[in-house]
């Protein structure tokens, strides 16, 4: 059978290479995308509907599907202010979660990051843990968490830090191949194929944190799915 997805975030680096991936694969036969603008795509499974996220519960049937994929996300600068970053990456996010849950969806995954800690004396890390805590205490079938550190690839806004720490990491990933290295740089569209390739692969139930080795695992099975399908 197959299956309605539901994307959040699609305009961004991890969530644009999720759209083009639940696209490509054939287990989903309708991609819903809610969005604050008109998508430069056209596709006969697309279904983007513009709407307010701030006032995402109005658009509470949108949610029943079988999966949501949560890519939801901003920067300090962009936001402007903590109380608007937070809005985004912690209220409209387990507001995703909670009309998920009303809807029965079975699968929802999420982007967060590798130093999420609800008790962080570091702002972005404390509400990246703060979120995931409030998600876990809903008690979906299925919650999975990706949290990736800094992400690879082109984004439309530019990201200094983060290009300085890719930058960095290229020269010391080879010399840590070998270990559980969680903090290495990861490919937007790596964690992307890891997420549709988690919803289609892994199990139908349950509460997963996934890291780094995780994303190149599950990615991998989402291309020999994709080769397969060809």
């Amino acid at each position: 059978m197959t299956r309605k997805a539901l994307l959040l975030g699609a305009t961004g680096l991890v969530g644009n290479a999720c759209l083009e991936s639940l696209l490509a694969s054939n287990e989903y036969d309708l991609v819903r995308v809610l969005s604050r603008r008109e998508l430069d795509l056209e596709h006969p499974k697309l279904d983007c509907r513009v709407v307010d996220l701030d006032d995402m519960e109005a658009c509470a049937e949108q949610f029943q599907v079988d999966d949501v994929f949560c890519c939801l996300g901003t920067t300090m600068k962009k936001a402007g202010s903590r109380q608007a970053f937070r809005h985004v990456d912690h209220d409209l996010v387990l507001l995703a979660g909670k009309l998920a849950l009303r809807a029965r969806v079975q699968r929802f995954l999420v982007v967060s990051a590798i130093n999420a800690n609800a008790r962080s004396p570091f702002f972005y890390s404390r509400v990246k843990g703060q979120v995931e805590r409030g998600l876990k205490e809903l008690g979906l079938p299925l919650l999975a968490i990706f949290q990736p550190s800094l992400l690879r690839g082109e984004r439309k806004d530019k990201r200094p830090a983060e290009d300085w720490g890719n930058l960095l990491n290229r020269v010391v990933e080879p010399l840590t191949r070998w270990t559980d290295a969680h903090w290495l740089p990861v490919d937007g569209s790596k964690v992307a194929d890891a997420m549709v390739g988690m919803a289609i692969d892994g199990p139908d139930t349950g509460l997963y944190t996934l890291r780094y080795r995780d994303f190149l695992v599950y990615a991998g099975k989402f291309r020999q799915q994709r080769e397969a399908s060809q």
